[in-house]
């Protein structure tokens, strides 16, 4: 794996977490009440973006060095 897509994917995975929190945790809930509860959703979307990211760059990269022949 190359260094982006560990980031990426420990981005997403903080990222995940913390919307995890923000949903469905009692603390969360009050936390994120009313309008600002669409913060907590925006990192679950933003976790998923970045996921996806890793995955593509992780899979690009996976790509490249196969057709190169370097291990």
């Amino acid at each position: 794996m190359t260094r982006a897509s560990i980031t990426l994917f420990t981005l997403a995975a903080v990222l995940a977490g913390f919307a995890y929190w923000g949903i469905y945790t009692l603390d969360g809930q009050h936390a994120f009440d009313e309008m600002a509860g669409i913060v907590p959703y925006s990192a679950g979307l933003g976790s998923v973006i970045l996921g996806v990211s890793g995955l593509l760059t992780w899979w690009l990269n996976w790509r490249r060095t196969r057709r190169s022949g370097q291990p």
